[in-house]
């Protein structure tokens, strides 16, 4: 029997995901497709297909953390996923934490970490064949105040959706 597929993510507001699509739109067109505006986000810890019976205790590691802000303010095609994302020049020393602290919990429960080390992004596009050098990227500010756990679909068109459930 196959699982929820789900995440941890930072999780814009209204606000913040409004500024990144605004910042993201003289990008196109680009070779590749826009992530859906909907569906932007900082992924934290990826898990994959999870039972409904680690549900419960995989929803307690999401919620409320000190805040802090995130400047999105370079552009990068990162090649092997074929995609475009802002990232932060800046180290992120928070995020960094934050994404230790879970997985801690995580490596605990039994998931597997991803062995890349966690670069906080935001992706943009998929697919993206290739990226004119002159692009320009208006840094976008992101707070995080919680972390939430997502849970991606499809839906019956075949459209990638994602869905905070904590």
């Amino acid at each position: 029997m196959s699982g929820q597929r789900l995440f941890f993510a930072f999780w814009p507001d209204e606000t913040t995901r409004v500024a990144v699509d605004a910042a993201r739109q003289p990008l196109f067109p680009l070779s590749g497709h826009p992530v859906e505006a909907a569906n932007l986000h900082v992924t934290v810890a990826f898990l994959g297909d999870v039972g409904a019976d680690r549900l419960e205790r995989l929803k307690t590691l999401a919620g409320p953390v000190a805040p802090f802000s995130i400047t999105f303010d370079r552009l990068e095609r990162w090649r092997k996923p074929g995609v475009l994302v802002a990232t932060a020049t800046r180290p992120a020393i928070r995020a960094m934490a934050i994404a230790t602290a879970l997985w801690q919990q995580l490596d605990r429960l039994g998931f597997a970490r991803d062995p890349r080390p966690f670069v906080p992004h935001v992706t943009l596009a998929r697919k993206v064949q290739s990226m004119r050098p002159e692009l320009r990227w208006t840094a976008v500010g992101w707070t995080v105040d919680r972390i939430r756990l997502v849970e991606s679909s499809r839906d019956a068109a075949g459209t990638l959706r994602y869905l905070p459930i904590a």
